[in-house]
């Protein structure tokens, strides 16, 4: 019997949201917070608040074909695809946004590859979905009426591949908080920070946006997360609490996390509609005049913030 080479999993449970409760209440919006669990402590009601925010999370992780939006290592990742002739290899990685290669190989058969020296001048990348590279620094192409240069054209032909790469957007907490006038900042998880990256704060009453510096030098991920200082580009300009969340999601990923919390949260009557709910309050995603409740809206609103952040489909 053949034993496997183990690989780290791409991803696990999800263990945390992707904002935090302050992020949360410091948004506009309608809700009675302090009784989630009727006469619940004041920690009980955040503990059933983060839960919410939580499954919230995880809803949206599995509405993207459950690709998780917070950056994230993929390790092990096998593809096939063609050598085009012009000499060239497109990739189509599962998770997106890919922001960094930190392992890639390649061969006409799986049983036998050789790694690409990091990084390749040759690697192109379209909006960080896509990726193309020219296998041994093979020079592209172009055929045209009057002009011909580099190798003959070569016929399509198979190849496997394996990489590994950091896809998804950054989310940390500040674990010594921030002063105003820092040009550093402390991160529990700086997975996916790059340099002149920007990072937002939601506090409210003193959000701010933080870019990284040039100087900056990502590290190999690890887990769990090495504790990091990141360099700023400029001075903080508000003082933060310990604990609070930083982040680098686009503002309609969080949106949409934020009214799928909204519709979990909503204590709205729908014990007259269909279908029937054994839990009594529900987030519909039908929005009838009939049915649906008010959260329906909220929910298909949430589908359709994330639909640009999905994983592109492979050809």
């Amino acid at each position: 019997m053949t034993i496997p080479t183990l690989v780290a999993p791409s991803s696990s449970v999800l263990t945390r949201a992707y904002l935090t409760n302050a992020m949360f209440e410091g948004y506009p919006m309608w809700l009675d917070l302090d009784d989630l669990i009727e006469g619940g402590s004041e920690g009980i009601q955040a503990d059933a608040l983060a839960d919410a925010l939580l499954a919230a999370s995880d809803w949206a992780v599995g509405v993207l074909q459950e690709m998780p939006l917070h950056a994230h290592w993929v390790q092990g990742e096998n593809f096939t695809t063609r050598i085009k002739g012009n000499g060239r290899v497109n990739v189509t990685p599962a998770h997106v946004p890919i922001t960094a290669v930190t392992s890639l190989s390649w061969g006409g058969d799986p049983s036998w590859m050789q790694a690409v020296p990091l990084p390749d001048a040759t690697m192109w990348f379209e909006g960080n979905r896509r990726m193309s590279w020219a296998p041994g620094g093979v020079a592209a192409t172009f055929r045209g009426p009057a002009l011909q240069f580099g190798p003959p054209a070569q016929p399509s032909r198979t190849v496997y591949g394996t990489m590994d790469y950091i896809a998804g957007f950054p989310f940390a907490l500040m674990p010594d908080g921030l002063e105003a006038g820092a040009m550093s900042v402390t991160l529990d998880d700086p997975t996916g920070v790059l340099p002149g990256g920007v990072l937002r704060i939601y506090d409210p009453g003193q959000s701010e946006a933080l870019t990284v510096a040039s100087t900056y030098a990502p590290a190999m991920p690890a887990w769990p997360p090495a504790v990091t200082s990141v360099p700023l580009a400029a001075a903080a300009q508000n003082t933060h609490a310990a604990g609070t969340g930083i982040t680098g999601f686009p503002r309609k990923a969080l949106q949409a996390v934020i009214a799928y919390s909204v519709a979990l949260l909503m204590r709205e009557d729908v014990t007259d509609e269909e279908p029937v709910s054994a839990f009594g309050p529900d987030a519909r995603t039908t929005t009838g005049p009939e049915k649906g409740g008010q959260a329906g809206g909220l929910v298909n609103d949430a589908v359709k913030w994330l639909a640009p952040y999905a994983p592109v489909l492979r050809s």
